[in-house]
């Protein structure tokens, strides 16, 4: 049976081909230390735990509103200031992400994804049969200058995809610099879609949200900032206009996310659980940041990041061979930067990982540049 051709463009992603790399050389009984994971290295809270077992016990394990549990998004609306309507659980940000770009990017239009950026946008873009415009952010540390979205948009934009703090870069924007943004998108009348999903993982600087803007789409989740990738629950903040066309598609697609997972983490909020296990885990995010930085900076061009869990380090040569010969010599497995739209001369590394594999995987690192005629 043939593929639609929808799907024909779209090629497993780097990343996924990098986890196949590091299983095989796992299996030949390879030392490997892989800093590709786009996840915290933290197990999810026993409170959480505890919350969601007694959440199953009282009958949590039934179809919620499509919206979800009027709780969960009572609080999430308090936080960002909104009103509950505009507030709608998802199946993690994922979901979320992809019911938004199918309910507003038109075929043949274009889509401006500013590079580097989470690699999945790439793919929303091919799945609704769109162009992708990438503006390059690496002369501006990283971060999206309104004036350049400002040159780039355009009648044919049907969508602006902004990521801060940004996967792969942890670069973070404040509030007036992504309100900039969003004022350029509301202009040209384009949905703007702000993908927040470490909002609450930052360390210097504060980052902004454009949550309650005009024509902007908040995804976000507690998958990082809970350590609960597996338990699949996001949420969308938008105007219910905006919301309503997104549950066309979401009453079809993620329908809801689990209940007893929107109970546990509602709890987990009420309760000021959710602030401390956040907090837990961002103060030793931020010792492993400043541990990586101080390293990479001695043997590549780097900037400091403010946000997530990654750091993009310029390498010295194209970012797939350097990959690639790194796990082969020393078995440190990190990303080629061109999984995220980015040039070749990036890699991602990711910090989501214990002191003692960070501190063996920078001496690697440092002994195969040094040692390597790159």
């Amino acid at each position: 049976m043939q593929e639609a051709g929808r799907v024909s463009e779209i090629s497993t992603s780097q990343i996924r081909k990098m986890f196949e790399v590091v299983e095989r050389a796992r299996k030949m009984g390879k030392d490997v230390i892989s800093l590709t994971i786009g996840e915290p290295d933290f197990d999810t809270h026993p409170e959480i735990l505890k919350r969601a077992y007694e959440a199953m016990q009282k009958g949590y394990t039934h179809y919620t509103s499509n919206f979800g549990i009027d709780e969960l998004r009572e609080l999430i609306a308090e936080k960002y200031r909104v009103e509950k309507e505009e507030v709608m659980i998802t199946c993690g940000a994922s979901e979320a992400l992809l019911n938004t770009s199918l309910a507003f990017i038109e075929k043949g239009t274009e889509v401006l994804i500013p590079v580097p950026s989470f690699l999945s946008y790439f793919t929303y873009s091919k799945l609704c049969e769109a162009r992708a415009v990438t503006p390059d952010t690496s002369e501006n540390g990283f971060e999206v200058d309104a004036n350049s979205i400002k040159e780039h948009v355009n009648r044919r934009t049907s969508a602006i995809f902004l990521n801060y703090p940004n996967n792969p870069t942890g670069a973070v924007m404040d509030q007036n610099s992504m309100r900039a943004v969003a004022e350029v998108a509301q202009d040209n009348r384009t949905v703007l879609i702000s993908d927040e999903v470490y909002d609450s993982i930052y360390y210097d600087k504060k980052p902004g949200t454009l949550a309650g803007e005009e024509n902007v789409v908040v995804i976000n989740a507690f998958s990082k900032s809970l350590a609960m990738t597996g338990w699949r629950v996001g949420y969308i903040i938008a105007n219910e206009e905006l919301l309503d066309s997104i549950l066309k598609i979401h009453q079809v697609n993620g329908v809801c996310a689990p209940a007893f997972a929107q109970k546990a983490v509602a709890d987990a909020i009420s309760e000021g659980i959710a602030d401390e296990i956040t907090s837990t885990m961002v103060k030793e995010f931020r010792k492993r940041r400043d541990f990586v930085y101080s390293e990479l900076r001695k043997i590549f061009n780097v900037n400091k990041p403010e946000g997530a869990f990654y750091i993009f380090p310029e390498v010295p040569v194209n970012c797939v061979e350097f990959t690639e010969r790194l796990l082969e010599e020393t078995g440190v497995a990190i990303t080629p930067g061109i999984a995220f739209g980015s040039d070749e001369r990036y890699v991602r590394i990711s910090y989501a990982s214990s002191m003692e594999n960070l501190e063996k995987a920078m001496e690697r690192i440092r002994g195969f540049v040094e040692s390597t005629n790159l």
